[in-house]
């Protein structure tokens, strides 16, 4: 079987993933370590390896950013593989931001070259309206500024991200910011 054929047999046997809450997060989310658990023993029953092979990062204050090929190898034929890129964000006060931005990486490699379902959140309920976990990542990266400049930053990026967002999602991120920001100027 070539590469694609092996994919799709392991697509078939794993179709979804439950979001789950974990504690210090305020909404529902897939963990990398879920998402590894679920598939690995899929993709490796149906001869796929998978690995990081192009790695670069940026780090910014508390926040690293990594942008990263995964490489899914047809163990039996090592030259049939296909590459999918991807990219994670970890925001962390000590030494774990590369970590979990390259966790974040893999798990959204995984979730989607295989197509998985994460299911609603029907545990966590927003008025009706899911917030996505980019949403939270932004809500998180606006909540730990410290300083003005991060707050710059954290505003840059909801303007990139702002299409990947719902209407609702990007108003609420526009009064954190501005909540925010007036924190940070009476603050000094």
């Amino acid at each position: 079987m070539n590469i694609h054929q092996r994919l799709a047999k392991a697509m078939k046997k794993v179709t979804s993933i439950q979001k789950e809450n974990k504690s210090g997060v305020p909404y529902p989310i897939v963990s990398h370590d879920a998402v590894t658990a679920k598939v690995r023993p899929e993709l490796l029953e149906s001869g796929i390896v998978y690995y990081p092979v192009d790695v670069k990062h940026t780090q910014n204050g508390n926040r690293t950013e990594v942008a990263m090929t995964v490489r899914f190898v047809n163990a039996e034929k090592p030259e049939d593989f296909f590459d999918v890129q991807s990219f994670g964000y970890g925001i962390d006060s000590q030494d774990k931001g590369p970590g979990k931005a390259m966790s974040y990486a893999v798990k959204y490699a995984l979730l989607k070259t295989l197509g998985l379902v994460t299911g609603e959140d029907s545990d966590y309920d927003y008025g009706n309206e899911h917030e996505s976990e980019l949403f939270g990542t932004l809500t998180h990266f606006i909540d730990m500024s410290t300083t003005k400049e991060m707050l710059d930053e954290a505003l840059q990026e909801l303007k990139n991200k702002s299409k990947m967002l719902q209407k609702h999602e990007t108003q609420r991120l526009r009064v954190a910011y501005a909540n925010k920001l007036k924190e940070l100027n009476n603050g000094s």
